[in-house]
C-alpha cells in the first residue's frame, strides 16, 4: 500500500523586488538581516510557514525566504517581513517553472508570478517540487516542504503521529510560557541522528546540537530528576535575549505506546511549578465533548489528589514574590482531538481548568444530559482559561506552588515521571546580562541558533 501523503499547512507568497528596492534589500540579505517590503493587503495565518520566492530578477526566482504578515503598512498594503533568506544556487525563470507545475495549477501560479501575491497550499506545493527539480541542489527551506518529507511524515503510525501530536502540543505550551517564538518547531524533520523517533525533541536541530548528558548535569538539583535518568528521554535548549528554557522529554513506553501527556513546567524567576495533564476530546455534532465516566481520567485525577494532598499543608510564603492567587499546580487541559501537524507552530485551542474547578464540574447538573449521561463541552463547562489567559498567569508566577512547596515536591514528581504517560520537563531561567553575551557569541558559532527576537516581527 503506498504511503499517505501529508502535505504541509504552509503558503507560499510572491515576491517580485521593484527595481527601485533591489539595491536595499540586497544589501539586508548580504548582512542576513530580516528585511520589510509593502505589499498589498493579504491573509495569512500567523502559526503556518509562509515561504517567500524572492526575484531580485525580472522573472525569474533567484532567493528563498520565510515571511511572516506584518503591520500595515499604508491604506490597503501590509508589510510582509522576510527572514532566513537564502540564495538559490542559480536563478530559476518563471518560464520554466510554470512549465514543471501540473496543468491544473498554471492559471494562478502564472498570475502569482506576474502579479506577486499568496499562493495557496495547492499551488504552493507544486512550485515547492518544480523549483527542487530545476535546482537540486539542497536548500533547507524546500527540504522542509518536499514530497520527500510529507511521505515520510505519512509513514508514521496512528499511534506515534497521536503521541508526537501531544508531546509537540506540551512544547508548545512551554515554549508560550517562556515568552519564546514558538516557530522554531517549524524546522522538524522526521528523520533524526539517533534511528527511530524516540520523541518530537528528536526532529529539531537543538536536539541534535547539544547532549544529553549536558542537560542532566545541569538539572540534577530538579526535584525527581534522578528517575528521568533511568527512562528514555531527549533533551533541547531553546533561548531567545531574556530567557533560556530546558526541555527534557522522558517516558517509559515507545512512541506507538504512549496514551497521553503532562507537562511539568518550572518558573525559576517565581520559583514556581505548575503541572498540566492534556486531554483530548472527541469531535460529536453538538461539538467537541468529553463524555463521563471515563475510567482513565478518574484514576488520573485521583492521582493528582494525592499528590496535592503531600502539598497543600506548607505554609504559605510570605515573601513579595511568593504570593499565589492559587498555589494548587494541577490543570487539565481539554482540547478538540489534537492532529500531528509539524509545520503549524499554534498551540491548540482548548480549555485550561483547576484540579479544584474540574471536581466541582464533573458533579454539576449542568453536564447532566436528558439522559442523564454526563459530558463536558465548550457551551456547559462555564469558566476556563485560554492559552493567553493561562500564559500571563504562569509567566507572572500568579499561579503555581509556593518556595516551601517546591521543596517537597521531589516524591510528586517522581511519581508523575513514573506513570506510562509522556512526561515533558521544562524549566525557564531569566538570562543574566553575561549569559545573554555568551548566548549570542555561542550564537553567532553555530548557524543552526536563529535570533528570533519577538520585536523584529
Amino acid at each position: 500500500m503506498t504511503p499517505a501523503k501529508t502535505r504541509p499547512q504552509a503558503d507560499g507568497y510572491v515576491l517580485n523586488v521593484p527595481l527601485s528596492r533591489r539595491g536595499v534589500l540586497r544589501e539586508a540579505v548580504l548582512q542576513r538581516r530580516m528585511f520589510k517590503e509593502a505589499v498589498p493587503e493579504f491573509s495569512h495565518r500567523r502559526s503556518h510557514p509562509l515561504v517567500c520566492f524572492v526575484g531580485f530578477e525580472g522573472g525569474a526566482v533567484t532567493h528563498l525566504g520565510l515571511g511572516t504578515r506584518g503591520n500595515i503598512a499604508a491604506e490597503g498594503m501590509r508589510r510582509l517581513n522576510v527572514r532566513e533568506v537564502t540564495k538559490l544556487a542559480a536563478p530559476v525563470t518563471h518560464t520554466a517553472i510554470l512549465e514543471s507545475v501540473p496543468r491544473r495549477f498554471r492559471p494562478h501560479v502564472k498570475a502569482r508570478f506576474d502579479e506577486g501575491g499568496l499562493l495557496p497550499p495547492g499551488s504552493f506545493s507544486a512550485v515547492v517540487d518544480a523549483v527542487r527539480s530545476l535546482v537540486p541542489q539542497s536548500n533547507p527551506i524546500l527540504d522542509r516542504f518536499s514530497e520527500r518529507r510529507s511521505v515520510a511524515i505519512g509513514q508514521l503510525g496512528a499511534n506515534t503521529r497521536r503521541a508526537l501530536a501531544f508531546q509537540k502540543e506540551t512544547l508548545a505550551t512551554a515554549l508560550a510560557l517562556a515568552d519564546i517564538d514558538a516557530r522554531l518547531l517549524q524546522v522538524w524533520q522526521p528523520e533524526t541522528q539517533r534511528g527511530p523517533v524516540r520523541s518530537f525533541l528528536d526532529g529539531l536541530p537543538q536536539a541534535r546540537l547539544i547532549e544529553d548528558q549536558m542537560v542532566i548535569h545541569d538539572l540534577q538539583s530538579f526535584p525527581g530528576f534522578e528517575v528521568v535518568k533511568t527512562m528514555q528521554h531527549a533533551s533541547a535548549v531553546f533561548t531567545n535575549d531574556r530567557v533560556e528554557l530546558t526541555v527534557v522529554m522522558a517516558n517509559r513506553h515507545a512512541l506507538e505506546e504512549q496514551l497521553g501527556a503532562d507537562l511539568i513546567y518550572r518558573n525559576e524567576t517565581f520559583g514556581s511549578f505548575v503541572i498540566v495533564q492534556y486531554k483530548a476530546m472527541e469531535q460529536e455534532s453538538s461539538g467537541a465533548t468529553l463524555r463521563l465516566p471515563n475510567a482513565k481520567l478518574t484514576e488520573e485525577l485521583q492521582r493528582m489528589d494525592e499528590l496535592w494532598a503531600k502539598l497543600r499543608d506548607r505554609g504559605p510564603d510570605g515573601a513579595l514574590g511568593g504570593f499565589r492567587l492559587k498555589d494548587n499546580p494541577f490543570f487539565l487541559k481539554l482540547c478538540p482531538r489534537i492532529v500531528f501537524d509539524p509545520d503549524d507552530s499554534g498551540l491548540v485551542k482548548g480549555m485550561y481548568l483547576p484540579l479544584e474547578y474540574w471536581r466541582r464540574l464533573e458533579n454539576d447538573p449542568s453536564i447532566v444530559g436528558p439522559r442523564d449521561g454526563r459530558a463536558v463541552t465548550y457551551r456547559n463547562v462555564g469558566r476556563y482559561l485560554n492559552n493567553s489567559g493561562f500564559a500571563e498567569l504562569v509567566a507572572g508566577g500568579w499561579i503555581g506552588t509556593t518556595t516551601a512547596q517546591t521543596e517537597i515536591l521531589d516524591p510528586v514528581i517522581r511519581e508523575i515521571v513514573a506513570t506510562g504517560r509522556a512526561v515533558t520537563i521544562a524549566v525557564k531561567r531569566d538570562l543574566t546580562p553575561d549569559a545573554r553575551a555568551a548566548h549570542y557569541t555561542a550564537a553567532e558559532d553555530e548557524a543552526e541558533f536563529v535570533d528570533l527576537d519577538a520585536e523584529e516581527f
